[in-house]
């Protein structure tokens, strides 16, 4: 079980670090979101030091952001080669917005053409569906910043910089491996299992004015242990070294 604060059974830094896997399996939400602000940040810093205009930096941390947050693929080798591929996308509609900055009617109705193209390109799959994301809000971010001709070369230099520092916050800074990540799901089933199972303990022991909470709680609990299950289901195929093994722990969890 997991226990009170603080109790003897139960010390205070397990009860956080089972909290945690609880509220957010895998990590998942925390290394997506240690990504992002990393990407953004590493960027400034760079381009900091380059006594860019401010412009620039905007440019750089949007760039950084959307090749940070874009890319949802699981493999690694997959995320590399999307990650590739989205910035010859970002220069060309970081050019195209800067080329059609003076004509206002012929970049609407491409910027209208743009949103159908990535929208559509979710058919694809999450390469697809991330570089339609990434030609987007390129695009967009050069409507922001007002990108013009005279300007191209640099805000494509800043885009660059944002791209190669997003690859080394993902690929080097907040490093995960497919079995790290498998590993801390199966934890966070394990602390939402003994979650479900003291709830419904609780529920047993609920008076007549409680048992509404209590069946409540059971509900929540036998549904977010199901969300695990599923999570674990879709990261057998990478996370594990061979099918045998993958099958066991799809019987174990089962």
């Amino acid at each position: 079980m997991c226990g009170g604060v603080g109790t003897a059974r139960t010390p205070v830094w397990t009860w956080l670090r089972d909290r945690l896997a609880a509220f957010d399996p895998g990590l998942l939400r925390l290394a997506a979101g240690m990504r992002t602000s990393g990407s953004i940040a590493l960027t400034l810093a760079v381009l900091s030091t380059l006594d860019l205009p401010v412009r620039h930096l905007v440019a750089g941390a949007l760039a950084a952001m959307v090749a940070a947050f874009a890319i949802r693929e699981k493999q690694r080798r997959r995320q590399a080669v999307t990650l590739a591929l989205g910035l010859p996308v970002a220069l060309v509609s970081l050019s195209l917005g800067a080329l059609l900055h003076s004509r206002v009617v012929a970049g609407d109705l491409f910027f209208l053409a743009l949103i159908f193209c990535a929208v559509y390109s979710r058919r694809f799959g999450d390469r697809g569906n991330a570089l339609g994301l990434i030609g987007f809000q390129t695009y967009f971010m050069s409507l922001f910043i007002g990108a013009t001709v005279p300007a191209l070369p640099g805000l494509c230099g800043v885009v660059v910089i944002a791209f190669l520092c997003s690859a080394l916050v993902r690929f080097v800074i907040v490093y995960e491996t497919p079995a790290g990540i498998l590993q801390r799901l199966r934890e966070a089933f394990r602390v939402r299992l003994a979650q479900l199972v003291e709830a419904q303990l609780e529920l047993l022991d609920a008076g007549p004015d409680e048992v509404g909470k209590a069946l409540e709680a059971v509900r929540e609990g036998t549904a977010r242990l199901h969300e695990t299950a599923m999570m674990i289901q879709s990261r057998l195929q990478e996370g594990t070294s061979d099918e045998a093994v993958a099958q066991l722990v799809q019987r174990r969890i089962a």
